[in-house]
């Protein structure tokens, strides 16, 4: 198997230079290995700041995909002596294995180039190309040829969209497993195309298609087999993705946009309208859940088992749990859910908030007779077997209403179940796949429209999406004042916000409360869901300035319709790399120091200018954040004038820093306070041999960030929910302007 490794000079003197760099971006798996690896090359996955599909954006999308992964590739091709040194260490080891579905590459290197590369702007997050197995095969056996319709499809009512004619014709499945045998008399003339995937994500040049297992066979047999499968006549895109039962992401991620899209070309209708998972690890893994979000806005129905770790409640696996994908469960004969079959509840924390009823259906997974390598066949047990035959419904479906939407695949699928148990709940989800009931609901036509045993109690259920708690908050009537909580979480690490705040917030508040984080302790998401708006303000803290639970419990209160307004000169500094600050917030973190005092307001704000540590205020600005919006937001402040770009200004402190250990910090982590300046120059010094230069003059912004515009304050409108983030402190400003920005801010939250 060929390895593309970096060449990489001087790592040593790169460990001395970066000291205690930023590891916000790492994996917590991956620092833990990172630490014990020094000096060893480690094999990554370097994701980039990249935006997703947007929802519904079709197939045409995936050029746009491959295209932003090239482009963030490039601007990290900067000039001078750094150039073809990162370009070695980032080229040598890209062919192939550029990630586009999930805006990734893979990389080996050592933990102190991994701690720098993570710190660069561009880039999201680095995580370990971690294993990916096979669900523990619940049981096997040797069996013989079907006689008749086997019981498996008998039960989900296949024959019966067989006999209206739809069998999967002119649809396409894609294919994860361990191979596939092309000589079986179920597959024959089933398998489109077939490709094999190294554990770097390259696909094996000259690959032939073969079963390094019997997994493979089995569960390509129940989507396609001319006998065993749910659609006769789909036709497979097979990947080769877990050689002898384990892969790890990249060959999986490597496989999956290969299925979608064979030959590279969006132009061309290629792909899978379907695609067939039966694989995963127990637990949440937030890694999959782009690529997997990215699948569907391209349109393609993802299928995944849940996974065979039951029957205890949250004993989900990844990628089936994730709340998207369509999570599959496994029964008997007896329309029982097999003991082994994985139960939710799942959790959780990060890209989505919330608790969320998993899995979406079952299908028949206990003692399922398919095919086997070498012509035979055989019995296997789990939820592997049981998301092929939905994956292969899915298909047959789509044959009898090409082009039908996800989300009425989805609606129909879980509406037409049969219920097992009741209502909906975390053994069974909305039922057992039901493909007549489904038909019905899609408005096809069935002879006789017979239904598979026992008769199912079809109920109408709204298609289900993530609905984390809190419930939504009553909206206020547009100029009305709200009630707001003041949140002082400067854990007295400076000027009390609290006595800066009180007038601005109680002369514009329906009512006023403060929670005093010092004093009370965390505030609780149920105090927060007694206001409309929270105002949350950090004061001098530069670590911990909003902790992984706070940013949970925002993330709930803000999806329950909450307004919050976020103020502290270091929040973007502390937590810049969050999914949070990113995505729910949506600002990107630009430099750490503003270089001027100077800031115009626009949009929401006014007009006219703010200056900061005028005669009055609070007087505590050293390091405002320097930040622009990341998706739908807006400036409403930027530094110098309301035109100003990132580029122009210089990142530095706007008055001397009399906080010894926050200097000292600072100074030691430069990484992570001057962004691109200095971790290009760090890179440079470390990789060339050539020391940085001691930084009198203060860097400018540099490389993506330049043409930023150079935000004070950034406000977005994300439909349920509404922020407002300021890189300064509003403690920093008069009580006059501090009065002003607090009532427009307040005002455009309530309209």
């Amino acid at each position: 198997m060929k390895r593309r490794t970096a060449t990489l000079l001087l790592t040593a003197l790169l460990a001395t230079a970066l000291g205690s760099a930023e590891a916000g971006r790492i994996a917590p798996g991956l620092q833990k290995k990172l630490n014990q690896r020094s000096g060893q090359n480690v094999e990554v996955i370097v994701r980039f700041n990249l935006d997703n599909l947007p929802a519904g954006r079709g197939r045409s999308g995936l050029k746009e995909l491959r295209q932003q992964l090239k482009d963030v590739l490039k601007t990290l091709e900067v000039v001078g002596p750094l150039r073809g040194t990162l370009n070695r260490l980032l080229g040598g080891n890209l062919k192939g294995a550029e990630l586009w579905l999930d805006g990734s590459v893979v990389l080996q290197a050592p933990p102190e180039v991994i701690r720098a590369l993570a710190a660069l702007p561009q880039v999201d997050v680095v995580f370990e190309n971690f294993q990916v197995k096979l669900p523990k095969v619940a049981a096997q056996s040797t069996a013989s040829a079907p006689a008749g319709t086997p019981w498996h499809l008998q039960k989900i009512g296949a024959p019966q969209l067989w006999a209206a004619g739809f069998r999967g014709q002119g649809i396409k499945v894609g294919h994860l497993d361990t191979g596939i045998d092309p000589n079986h008399p179920e597959l024959a003339g089933r398998i489109a195309a077939f490709a094999a995937f190294d554990e770097n994500g390259e696909r094996i040049t000259g690959a032939q298609p073969r079963d390094t297992g019997n997994h493979g066979t089995h569960t390509a047999g129940l989507i396609a087999g001319k006998t065993v499968g749910s659609a006769p006549e789909a036709q497979l895109l097979s990947a080769l993705v877990l050689p002898d039962g384990a892969g790890t992401f990249a060959q999986v991620i490597a496989g999956m946009q290969w299925v979608i899209d064979p030959d590279n070309n969006a132009a061309t209708d290629d792909g899978a309208d379907v695609i067939s998972m039966s694989l995963g690890l127990p637990g949440t893994y937030d890694e999959f859940v782009q690529p997997t979000k990215n699948l569907i806005a391209a349109g393609v129905v993802p299928v995944f088992a849940v996974g065979n770790f039951g029957p205890n409640p949250e004993s989900t696996g990844s990628p089936g749990n994730i709340p998207d994908a369509i999570g599959v469960g496994a029964t008997d004969q007896n329309n029982a859910v097999a003991s082994f079959s994985s139960r939710g509840p799942v959790r959780w924390n990060s890209v989505y908030s919330g608790s969320f009823i998993k899995p979406d259906l079952t299908a028949p997974g206990v003692v399922i007779t398919s095919s086997f390598p070498g012509g035979g066949y055989g019995a296997l047990s789990g939820t592997s077997q049981a998301a092929p035959l939905v994956a292969g419904g899915v298909a047959a479906l789509l044959s009898g209403k090409p082009g039908t939407s996800i989300a009425d695949m989805k609606q129909a699928l879980f509406s037409g179940a049969t219920q097992l148990g009741g209502a909906r709940n975390n053994a069974s989800g909305y039922g057992l796949l039901n493909l007549p009931g489904t038909a019905g609901k899609l408005g096809l036509t069935l002879a006789g429209n017979p239904q598979p045993q026992p008769q199912p109690q079809p109920q109408p259920q709204p298609q289900p999406q993530p609905q984390p708690q809190p419930q939504p908050q009553p909206q206020p009537q547009p100029a009305a004042k709200l009630s707001v909580l003041l949140v002082d979480d400067d854990m007295n690490s400076g000027p009390n916000v609290t006595d800066h705040f009180r007038a601005a917030i109680k002369a514009n508040a329906s009512q006023a409360f403060v929670w005093d984080v010092a004093s009370q302790g965390p505030v609780p998401l149920s105090e927060l869901k007694k206001y409309q708006a929270v105002i949350w303000a950090t004061g001098d803290a530069y670590v911990n300035t909003i902790t992984a639970d706070d940013q949970n419990k925002l993330r709930q209160y803000l999806q329950g319709g909450g307004k919050l307004l976020v103020t502290g000169q270091d929040i973007g500094y502390d937590i810049g790399g969050s999914d949070f600050y990113r995505n729910v917030l949506g600002v990107t973190f630009i430099a750490d120091a503003s270089g001027t005092v100077r800031v115009a307001r626009s949009g929401p704000l006014g007009s006219g200018a703010l200056t900061l540590n005028a005669q009055g205020s609070a007087g505590n600005q050293v390091y405002p954040d320097v930040i622009a919006p990341n998706g739908s937001g807006s400036v409403a402040a930027a530094y110098g004038t309301a035109s100003t770009q990132a580029g122009t200004l210089s990142v530095q402190s706007v008055q001397n820093d009399k906080n010894q250990g926050r200097r000292k910090k600072k100074d030691e982590d430069g990484v992570r306070g001057l962004v691109v300046g200095t971790v290009t120059g760090l890179l440079e010094g470390a990789l060339t041999g050539k020391q940085p230069k001691n930084n009198k003059n203060a860097p400018k912004v540099q490389a993506q960030s330049a043409s930023e515009p150079a935000g004070a304050a950034v406000f977005r409108d994300a439909g349920s929910y509404r922020t407002a983030t300021f890189g300064f402190g509003l403690e920093g400003l008069t009580p006059e302007e501090r009065d002003e920005v607090i009532r427009r801010t307040l005002e455009w939250f309530a309209r």
